[in-house]
């Protein structure tokens, strides 16, 4: 079964998870016309730390984001404590830039908090859909993705697509297998025209 007409996008994110999430709601807030892909289901969890630096706490703080994580029954962290060989140290978390405190949210909790946000700024946000490859101009330049939702064949375009899809990331595994390409990660930099 296939899609009939392929659909354009800025940019395409595979992996609704933290990284993916955060990114298209950044990117949505702006303007951008964004698809994300998950295949998991949506709230399940990972295996992750559930710690959350000052740094991670104060972006979803900025992004207004906070309150949902403590909603969601996510206790403050308002001090830490080392337990060394012949000592035991508690160090308070001590406020600092509009964060009272840290968290640790279970990731079933956070990547949902963060694919809320990131469908409520206008992204279209879907779990069950597995990239299977990325499509090419006759260059070889990434033109966009392929994938299926259920039995349903998905194809789009975009003038980015980012791999936020973890360790096993399909994205890269299409990127780096490109023969006479070097087998490394890379990093590019393009602008994105936003909509008012």
């Amino acid at each position: 079964m296939s899609t009939g007409n392929i659909q354009h996008y800025d940019v395409i994110i595979a992996g609704a998870r933290c990284a993916g999430a955060a990114t298209a709601l950044l990117l949505a807030r702006q303007g951008a016309r964004v698809l994300v892909l998950d295949k998991s289901r949506y709230g399940t969890d990972t295996l992750s730390t559930h710690a959350l630096m000052r740094g991670a706490v104060l972006q979803l703080h900025r992004w207004g984001l906070l309150p949902a994580v403590a909603g969601a029954g996510t206790p403050a962290v308002r001090s830490t404590t080392f337990h060394l060989t012949d000592a035991v140290t508690t160090i308070p978390i001590k406020p600092k830039h509009g964060v009272e405190a840290l968290y640790a949210p279970r990731r079933a909790i956070l990547d949902a908090i963060l694919a809320d946000a990131a469908r409520s700024a206008g992204a279209d946000v879907r779990f069950g859909a597995s990239l299977t490859g990325l499509r090419r101009d006759r260059a070889g330049r990434v033109t966009g993705i392929t994938g299926r939702v259920g039995a349903a064949r998905l194809e789009a375009s975009a003038d980015l697509v980012i791999g936020a899809d973890g360790r096993r990331s399909t994205v890269a595994r299409a990127v780096r297998g490109r023969p006479g390409h070097p087998r490394r990660a890379g990093v590019g930099r393009r602008h994105i025209p936003v909509r008012p």
